[in-house]
């Protein structure tokens, strides 16, 4: 676990005299290990005139504007994490580009000690590095069934960062033909691994570029080696290819849209992902056509970029795509709403083990059925549902009116319930609406099994629909064989109001927990989530968050009590110290971005 020494950088020049200016007094002590600079000596003053001093003023001038164009140029430049010189060995047409880096680089070391430090075994930052290399040998012994030793056979790979590119046809073959073919690994080492160090022994398969490729004795389609401190891996044409990308200066480092991609990352990064559009596209059409089948490539965006860091107490997963052209959306579809807080989250109980919410709903059903509906290879369908939805009002009265959507899990007192959000437009159509599908359920309750009662909570109505017996239910659809574990069950639910929300719950009390709910003791109000959404940023059209703690308490209620007891002892002592889950994504008309979060307590 060492600094990588192979990491690109770049000397900025120091700046030299401009002839015709007057030098400023230099110094005469000289720095640690700099040799004595001689005081500048004074220099008679220069004839002065009209002609002279404007001509003074304008070289000084441009001097000036020079200069400072190079400082803001230099601290642009400098301000940038280098790309790894291992990026210099995949080739620029790579389909899938992952980067690790081991050497933990910038802030990350720090970061990532302060992370493993909330759990057992990591509290002592000062023996960090010995405490990853102990975890990686016991994953590595116990995942290889103790055939490949860390120490002499991984560890000396690790002394900088690593990188892994999959080429589209290479990876069609290795899926169809089952070999190594279509990646090349390339490792920074400590100097001292070689191809037999790693695998065993080897034997000198070609010389290529005065580089020599061997091939391990027990590998098939796997070859190795060794150029400068890296090791490249891979088949003898990757490996290849990717000596020449590196000795051409045509690596994917030199490709501007991976560059553009990587950039869309912010801070230093413990692993990436990069994903290219058209070498992806190809690679699906490549493996359908073989597998005899069709598999659309529209939507994917031209680049995809996936960075893994750590920010103290959370694990962060950054997600960036480049925009992707959608269809044409006719005149007079609503707009996308932009980006919003939850809009939920202040009136769920402080227990609520998770939650899901989408913004703009509605707007976004209408905009679909407006594209549908203006293409003509999907015109008629579209037709026929919108006539078939008249009966229920029109598409309009169904979704227009929804704003957001969320699904929340809490617990009940016999287990987990479930609700289900739906914030309208304003508190009476909400309420109109509630009233319809009352109404609605009255009618279709006469003479059958089912239910509708209300009941009045703090001044609001809740009604409670129960559908008898679900077998009873299944069979009046035309269903033959009901399944015995289902026979005897019954299913009911409740729903309300309250100002613009419609509550819909499943279980015991969930509507009534969800009316009973203030800011004070709402999901809100918990620093878990309030660490949560900081982390994964607090505005999103899609929003997910589950809180740990409660879901390992429900999963301790339903496991098998042979179980449970091997659970508290191996598993949950590194689970009980994590605190939540969180998921913010957007699309915008530039890029598209998401965030994944998982925090510690």
């Amino acid at each position: 676990m060492q600094q990588d020494p192979n990491a690109d950088t770049t000397r900025v020049p120091e700046s030299v005299p401009v002839s015709g200016e007057t030098p400023a007094e230099v110094s005469a002590e000289p720095g640690i290990g700099e040799p004595a600079i001689a005081r500048s000596q004074p220099i008679a003053p220069a004839a002065t005139g009209p002609g002279r001093s404007r001509t003074r003023w304008l070289i000084g001038g441009g001097v000036a504007a020079a200069a400072i164009i190079a400082a803001i140029v230099a601290l642009k430049f400098l301000s940038a994490s280098p790309l790894p010189a291992v990026l210099g060995y995949l080739p620029a047409d790579s389909a899938v580009v992952v980067e690790l880096r081991p050497e933990l680089p910038g802030d990350q070391r720090q970061h990532l000690g302060n992370f493993l430090a909330h759990f057992p075994g990591f509290a002592d930052q000062s023996i960090l590095d010995t405490k990853i290399d102990e975890a990686l040998d016991r994953l590595i012994s116990v995942g290889s069934s103790g055939s490949v030793s860390y120490w002499t056979q991984v560890e000396p790979l690790l002394a900088g960062p690593m990188a892994l590119s999959i080429d589209p046809d290479g990876l069609v073959d290795t899926l169809s033909e089952g070999r190594s073919a279509g990646f090349l690994l390339v490792a920074t080492t400590d100097g001292n691994a070689t191809c037999d160090t790693a695998f065993g022994a080897t034997t000198v398969l070609e010389a290529y570029r005065q580089v020599e490729i061997r091939t391990p004795d027990n590998a098939l389609f796997l070859s190795c080696a060794v150029h400068d401190r890296f090791m490249l891996v891979g088949d003898a044409a990757a490996i290849r290819a990717g000596l020449d990308a590196r000795l051409d200066n045509t690596g994917i480092d030199r490709a501007e849209q991976f560059r553009t991609a990587r950039a869309a990352l912010e801070g230093d990064q413990l692993a990436t992902v990069y994903l290219d559009g058209d070498a992806v596209r190809s690679m699906i059409s490549s493996a359908t056509q073989q597998l005899g089948g069709a598999f659309p490539t529209m939507g994917i965006p031209d680049w995809t970029v996936i960075g893994l860091r750590v920010i103290d107490d959370a694990l962060v997963v950054d997600v960036r795509a480049a925009p992707v052209e959608g269809p044409t959306v006719p005149s007079g579809a609503p707009t996308i709403a932009p980006a919003s807080e939850s809009r939920f989250a202040a009136g769920l109980p402080d227990d609520t083990i998770g939650l899901v919410e989408v913004h703009g709903v509605g707007a976004l059903a209408e905009r679909a059925l407006a594209v549908a509906r203006d293409d003509p290879d999907q015109a008629e369908m579209v037709a026929q549902l919108e006539q078939a939805l008249l009966l229920a009002g029109g598409t309009a009265n169904l979704v227009g009116w929804i704003q957001d959507l969320g699904i929340a899990v809490m617990p009940t007192v016999d287990g987990a319930g479930g609700a289900l959000l739906v914030r309208g437009t304003d508190a009476a159509t909400v309420a109109a609406r509630v009233a319809q599908v009352r109404n609605l359920l009255i009618l279709a309750s006469t003479g059958t099994d089912i239910t509708v009662r209300d009941t009045d909570h703090g001044g609001v109505t809740v009604t409670t629909v129960d559908l008898g017996d679900l077998s009873a239910l299944i069979g009046g659809l035309g269903v033959p064989d009901v399944p015995e574990v289902i026979a005897d069950l019954r299913v009911s639910f409740s729903f309300a109001a309250r100002d613009d929300v419609l509550i819909v719950g499943i279980g015991t009390g969930v509507v009534e927990r969800i009316l009973d709910t203030d800011a004070a003791s709402s999901l809100r109000s918990t620093p878990d989530y309030g660490r949560a959404m900081d982390a994964v940023g607090s505005t999103g059209d899609l929003q997910v968050y589950v809180a740990v703690e409660p879901l390992l308490t429900l999963i301790e209620g339903l496991a098998p009590a042979d179980e449970i007891g091997a659970y508290q002892h191996d598993i949950k002592p590194y689970l009980e110290h994590l605190a939540a889950f969180a998921w913010a994504s957007t699309t915008g008309e530039t890029s598209s971005r998401a965030r994944f979060v998982l925090t510690v307590k």
